[in-house]
């Protein structure tokens, strides 16, 4: 039986723990290392999988090992590792901003592929980008979608277009929850209670987002749709219009992507 060692037990960790039980997964081929005996606990009476204290003691029970460590931690944890890992282990990183070449340098010749997931994939919904390293194979390529896939969409990208897919997807949660915030807040100045407000907005941004998702038409025409001359949505889009909306969000989006890259040479 394949066996999947998760290193960390963090939001991201125990997400991708949740998705692939969810999907299917035997809970004894999951193993999850976390330090913190807190949230070991929590997890295993949550998610009822086997916990370790000790990242080696997961990593030599693997075939393939999935860092959710934060970004920081990630020299410690291969240095502490690097003994058990064989080059038929297969290592898959949702550490934002840490490299192929990283792993590479510090666990050897070994098959790597980098992934972008957002919050999302806590429940399910998430999209996650992937990379692959010189040393893996497609059917390493193969594994890791069918593992990611249980948190939401998968898709592939070529390692250098990750601090773009970071500017995107990666923060974009964060921007719709910004364009929520706003939203909210207009429609308790227009008079509406919070409770309103919040039923309103969420389910708005739900509804658009699901539409998007099936229609199949695409943002303009969706929108052209219900933009009537002269009408409120007119009248609103002709405003962010004369506010440069649009511009402002991509120098917003360019901005992300910088930091990731500034991020990437730490």
């Amino acid at each position: 039986m394949s066996r999947l060692a998760i290193i960390g037990g963090g939001f991201m960790g125990g997400a991708l723990a949740e998705g692939l039980i969810d999907s299917g997964w035997n809970r004894d081929g999951i193993v999850i290392a976390e330090l913190r005996n807190a949230r070991r606990e929590f997890i295993t009476q949550q998610l009822r999988v086997p916990t370790t204290d000790n990242a080696s003691e997961a990593v030599a029970q693997a075939d393939t090992v999935v860092f959710a460590v934060k970004p920081q931690q990630i020299h410690k944890t291969l240095q502490h590792v690097k003994e058990e890992f064989l080059p038929s282990k297969l290592a898959i990183s949702i550490c934002a901003g840490v490299k192929i070449e990283t792993y590479e340098r510090e666990l050897g010749d070994v098959p790597v592929i980098r992934t972008m997931p957002n919050t999302p994939a806590a429940i399910g919904m998430g999209v996650t980008a992937l990379a692959r390293g010189k040393h893996a194979t497609d059917q390493h390529l193969a594994n890791a979608l069918n593992i990611l896939s249980t948190v939401g969409k998968v898709v592939v990208v070529d390692e250098s277009q990750m601090d773009a897919v970071t500017a995107v997807s990666g923060t974009g949660p964060a921007y719709v929850f910004y364009l929520a915030e706003g939203m909210i807040e207009a429609a308790q100045e227009l008079g509406l209670s919070k409770q309103q407000a919040y039923t309103l907005v969420y389910q708005t941004i739900r509804g658009a987002a699901t539409l998007l998702a099936h229609d199949g038409a695409g943002p303009l025409e969706l929108r052209a749709r219900v933009t009537s001359p002269n009408g409120t949505t007119h009248a609103a889009i002709t405003h962010l219009e004369g506010k440069h909306w649009k511009d402002t969000f991509r120098q917003a989006v360019a901005a992300a992507k910088n930091r990731a890259e500034e991020l990437g040479k730490n």
